[in-house]
């Protein structure tokens, strides 16, 4: 009994003594632990920041994606010949739209880059009929036009008995014609790739004649021009070695005062006949350079006017006069220059051909035209939607203006069409 009393305490006090170190390992364990799941949150937390930055920026370059994709199929089916800007652009679908991303993406700020630098590039072929506003776009366009024509007419009452040698009366003139014509033109982008325009030229005309005595003579008008309109439908849109190809069709009125209905001192503001005009364009682009051709045909339309019988015995006496303008073919042949997003240069050659007028079944001597005009011009983008566009020509041929300088102010402003939604990507 006592034996197995001392073994009992034995034993008891093998286990006091065991659990001693047991207790003191387990106090000495409790912080090592606490260090440990410390370090595991800590590790947790920044690959969980890692990787939603990794899926932020993953969905901003799809949502670029997205909007890329929307922006060529947009192009496609008919839009712009360049890549389009932020304001014209469709809207994304709204599953695309739906989070704010607010991460760094190199890409966006290319696309923005891409848009923009084209903007002047758009604004000078839309002014050169090259290229159609965005359905429910009106631009606004006052364009301040200056013409300076000179001309020196000879006369000789006598007969000649040598090539350089003439009897008689030599009466010499010189004719100065200054024009300044504002232009006031509104367009308007339709759907089904189509555009109307309206413009109202009004202004200015200044005539000085000297004739060989150094008499000069004045002659002017203020007033309306003739109105015209016309409608501008896309025939094709460039894909591969397909171009752009716009057909324009336009009637010009009689509104402005013609050459036959003026007072002694007064010139005339229109042309006195309506006519109607067909436009053929094409336009082709080679980055960064655009190249543009135009084709043209003016139908001039016959009228009747009060006309001088030219009756020596009745210098008073007027006739009623059958007229038929000769009808005119012109092309232009140009390209425009991209320097940079908000600057483009235009270089172009005018030209028209206008057959003789007849009266009475008769040509007019001298209504036979040839027109020639090389044009420089630019296109600066001071502000989203709104340019100032320069023109400068010089007239190459006698019938041609001999200088020609114009400044336009064409602006824009959406009427209908869906809002473009602004993308959250910084």
């Amino acid at each position: 009994m006592l034996r197995r009393r001392v073994l009992s305490a034995v034993v008891m006090l093998l286990a006091s003594a065991g659990s001693l170190p047991a207790q003191t390992t387990s106090a000495k364990g409790q912080p090592q632990t606490q260090e440990v799941a410390k370090a595991t949150t800590t590790a947790k937390d920044s690959v969980d920041l890692k990787l939603q930055e990794a899926l932020r920026e993953r969905d901003a370059i799809i949502r670029n994606l997205l909007e890329r994709v929307s922006e060529l199929e947009w192009r496609v089916n008919g839009g712009f010949t360049t890549s389009a800007k932020v304001d014209e652009r469709p809207a994304l679908p709204a599953a695309s739209t739906s989070r704010v991303i607010n991460s760094v993406v190199s890409t966006s700020t290319y696309d923005s880059t891409e848009r923009q630098a084209t903007e002047a590039l758009d604004q000078a072929l839309i002014v050169r009929g090259g290229l159609l506003l965005p359905s429910g776009t009106l631009e606004i366009d006052n364009t301040t036009s200056y013409f300076s024509a000179s001309s020196d007419h000879v006369t000789v009452d006598g007969f000649a008995l040598l090539p350089v040698l003439v009897v008689g009366d030599i009466a010499s003139e010189r004719v100065r014609e200054d024009y300044l014509l504002p232009t006031f033109t509104a367009r308007l982008g339709l759907p089904h790739k189509l555009q109307g325009d309206f413009t109202i030229p009004y202004g200015y005309e200044l005539i000085r004649t000297v004739d060989a005595n150094n008499d000069q003579t004045s002659s002017s008008s203020f007033g309306l021009g003739d109105i015209s309109a016309g409608i501008s439908r896309q025939l094709t849109s460039e894909h591969g070695k397909i171009p752009d190809m716009l057909a324009n069709i336009r009637f010009k009125s009689t509104t402005g005062k013609d050459p036959y209905n003026l007072q002694s001192s007064q010139v005339a503001l229109g042309t006195g006949f309506n006519s109607i005009q067909g436009n053929l364009t094409v336009a082709k682009s080679s980055d960064p350079v655009v190249f543009f051709g135009n084709l043209s045909y003016t139908a001039n339309l016959k009228g009747d006017h009060t006309v001088s019988a030219n009756d020596p015995n009745n210098p008073a006496a007027t006739m009623v006069g059958h007229f038929n303008p000769g009808d005119a073919i012109g092309f232009q042949l140009g390209s425009i220059l991209a320097l940079n997003p908000e600057v483009s240069m235009t270089l172009g050659w005018d030209q028209r051909f206008t057959r003789s007028t007849t009266l009475n079944g008769v040509d007019i001597p001298a209504s036979y035209l040839v027109e020639g005009t090389l044009r420089l011009g630019t296109s600066y983008v001071y502000a989203p939607g709104k340019t100032i566009d320069l023109s400068f020509g010089v007239g190459l041929t006698p019938d041609t203006p001999n200088l020609q300088f114009s400044v336009g102010v064409p602006f824009r402003i959406g009427l209908w069409g869906p809002k473009q939604r602004k993308l959250d990507v910084h």
